[in-house]
């Protein structure tokens, strides 16, 4: 079982390897891009998404297009770890700031089961090339992963890519994985 610590440092090195805004944005603008044409977003009737934080990709534009679309949009409201509950939204403009200052669904707004999502945009901090995945570290995503078989669509800025994270019996690799460069599946 690898250490937290070796978990963290990897986190901490991915972080420090942030170029800054511009360049997020730039790569969020190809990876949104990649998704929208990928027919496996353009034929999923209900989407999970996120909203961002600072130094992940930009998913808004994707989240716009499958509200437009009328696409069902789940969106995650955490509560004590390792909760997290999805959300029927309509509108980005009904979010409301909750756990870790991220914008998410008001607690009135419709619970959808995550099982019925086609299609799951998943945050991370790193990604190998076979498509196990680290993430933040409050075990959210991984309970729901190892809970749920969903086709998992990481979105992964250029330098959250490195060779090996450190992995626990529950973790499971992504389906496919969004970069500057296109879609990647691992299956």
């Amino acid at each position: 079982m690898p250490a937290m610590s070796d978990k963290a440092a990897l986190r901490r090195r991915v972080r420090e390897a942030f170029p800054g805004k511009a360049a997020r944005d730039a790569e969020s603008t190809l990876i949104c891009r990649h998704v929208l044409a990928w027919e496996n977003y353009q034929a999923a009737r209900v989407i999970g998404g996120y909203m961002p934080m600072a130094h992940e990709v930009d998913v808004t534009p994707i989240l716009l297009d499958a509200l437009a679309q009328g696409t069902t949009l789940l969106l995650p409201r955490c509560g004590h770890k390792p909760e997290m509950v999805f959300h029927r939204v309509r509108s980005l403009d009904e979010l409301i700031h909750g756990a870790y200052g991220l914008l998410e669904p008001a607690p009135h707004a419709p619970v959808v089961e995550p099982g019925c999502i086609d299609l799951l945009l998943t945050p991370l901090e790193a990604v190998t090339a076979q498509g196990w995945r680290l993430g933040k570290g409050g075990g959210y995503y991984d309970r729901l992963l190892a809970a749920h078989d969903l086709m998992t669509l990481g979105v992964a800025l250029s330098w959250q890519w490195v060779e090996t994270v450190p992995r626990e019996s529950w973790d499971r690799p992504l389906r496919a994985a969004a970069d500057r460069s296109g879609i990647r599946l691992f299956e």
